[in-house]
């Protein structure tokens, strides 16, 4: 495949709506107020994954609509088993549409179709010797639109990794050609759409009859030479179901839809909005990854300057000390090696007195072997905050402060006066939540996206 193909990536909304939905339906995500949000978070998860990794030129998510589609007129029990959409999933909806709107990323649906004949039809119109076009779902029924430059990208998930079927994926995954799934999904049938197939085939013996005979009709015109009986019956009893299965399977690939594939270039997304609305439903961790993919950069212009300075010498220490009056809260944060307070050792300090200031006083640092002249060590530092650390007329916050305690404790220091800790106010305020994270209090309370610590010290072994 040449490297100046542009790709085409087809998302079948619905079906990643759903995924998102059942993947997260024992442990669900809701706000305080109790409103879901698993889809509009798992559809949103996708999506970024799908634009870091893949990097489309070209995304649009296809959507069935609410009316009856062709099939239904054909057979009025087509889809007839199918449960009604869960009621905290059709309360995301508007979350979902308003957040795609967001995204930039254009919504193609026609009442009387479903969104796999709107995929279908996309990947017809698309330009093969330009474009190769991806379709994002999981339903097997997208296979029979598998050709050289169409294919069925299925998203991974914790348990497995995304798999791209091309012509060759297919036929190993169902033993025959996309050019044959049609017929082979007619024999199969699907009992999730009702579509009838016929008794006592299956994906084995529907594979085997198409490679042998290569047709529906070839196999209806040799139905006595068929050696297993319960086949042959099935196929004669069914024959005259096999047509309409035939006309359900196969997806519309010219339906009358306006599409301009200009309108369908990857464009940068609203990323102010959607941090807005991420915060509002409090899924934060969603707007980090916004920053990790190819998004509008827009900066607030109300935006308060900060002043976040490192305290390198013991001159500016002591003009740091001299500066914190008893009427100011103090706010502390000791930053460690680990998160076991018994055995961390302490790598800084951080102090802030007014808010958009902070101070940090480095102690164990990379470059701290080559600047000879450094000589704030640990012993000094503590012994000066240590008056202030333990007067009770200086007032202390932080966040999950205990853990500042202990740390402190172990290196001779009782820190006393403390009036707040955003940790334990969150519990109180809402105990229904399952993290209580700094960043994400941060986000939702003041609107303030912290450096991911990750951008500070690296990951892993190169941390």
């Amino acid at each position: 495949m040449s490297n100046l193909r542009k790709k085409l990536f087809v998302i079948d909304g619905m079906a990643l709506i759903y995924r998102a939905h059942f993947a997260m339906i024992k442990n669900p995500l809701t706000t305080k107020n109790g409103q879901h949000t698993s889809a509009v978070y798992g559809l949103a998860n996708s999506i970024f994954k799908l634009v870091k990794e893949e990097t489309p030129d070209y995304l649009v998510i296809a959507m069935d609509c609410r009316e009856p589609t062709f099939r239904h007129q054909m057979y009025d029990l087509y889809k007839a088993n199918r449960e009604s959409m869960p009621e905290e999933l059709v309360s995301q909806l508007d979350y979902i549409n308003e957040m795609i709107g967001f995204m930039n990323i254009p919504i193609l649906k026609k009442p009387g179709f479903e969104a796999d004949d709107i995929m279908g039809t996309i990947a017809a119109l698309a330009p093969d010797n330009k474009i190769d076009t991806y379709l994002v779902s999981g339903d097997k029924d997208l296979m029979q639109l598998v050709n050289d430059n169409v294919f069925l990208y299925t998203p991974g998930s914790r348990f497995q990794p995304t798999t791209i079927y091309k012509t060759d994926q297919v036929k190993e995954k169902w033993g025959v050609a996309p050019s044959k799934m049609v017929e082979f999904l007619a024999l199969l049938g699907d009992s999730s759409d009702n579509i009838p197939g016929v008794d006592g085939i299956g994906k084995k013996t529907a594979a085997k009859l198409l490679n042998e005979y290569n047709s529906i009709d070839e196999i209806l015109l040799n139905i006595d030479n068929i050696k297993n009986s319960r086949v042959r019956n099935g196929l004669q009893n069914g024959r005259d179901m096999l047509d309409l299965s035939l006309k359900l399977v196969l997806i519309d690939t010219k339906v009358d839809v306006a599409i301009s594939f200009e309108e369908l270039l990857m464009t940068s997304m609203d990323s102010n909005s959607l941090k807005k609305m991420f915060n509002d439903l409090e899924i934060h961790s969603l707007g980090n990854q916004l920053n990790k993919i190819h998004s509008t950069k827009q900066k607030d212009k109300e935006e308060t300057p900060k002043s976040y300075t490192p305290i390198t010498t013991r001159k500016n220490l002591e003009k740091l000390i001299s500066s914190i009056k008893k009427k100011y809260i103090l706010s502390v944060d000791i930053e460690t090696t680990e998160i076991n307070p018994i055995v961390a050792d302490i790598v800084g300090i951080s102090l802030s007195l007014k808010p958009n200031e902070g101070f940090y006083i480095p102690i164990i640092f990379p470059e701290k072997q080559s600047q000879l002249d450094y000589d704030l060590d640990l012993i000094y530092v503590l012994s000066k905050l240590k008056p202030i650390l333990e007067s009770s007329e200086y007032k202390k916050c932080g966040q999950n402060i205990k853990y500042d305690c202990l740390i402190l404790k172990r290196h001779g220091i009782n820190l006393t006066s403390i009036v707040f800790d955003t940790m334990i106010a969150e519990h109180i305020l809402h105990p229904e939540k399952n993290s209580y994270k700094l960043d994400n209090l941060s986000m939702e309370y003041i609107g303030y996206e912290m450096q991911p610590i990750e951008d500070l010290i690296g990951k892993g072994k190169d941390q």
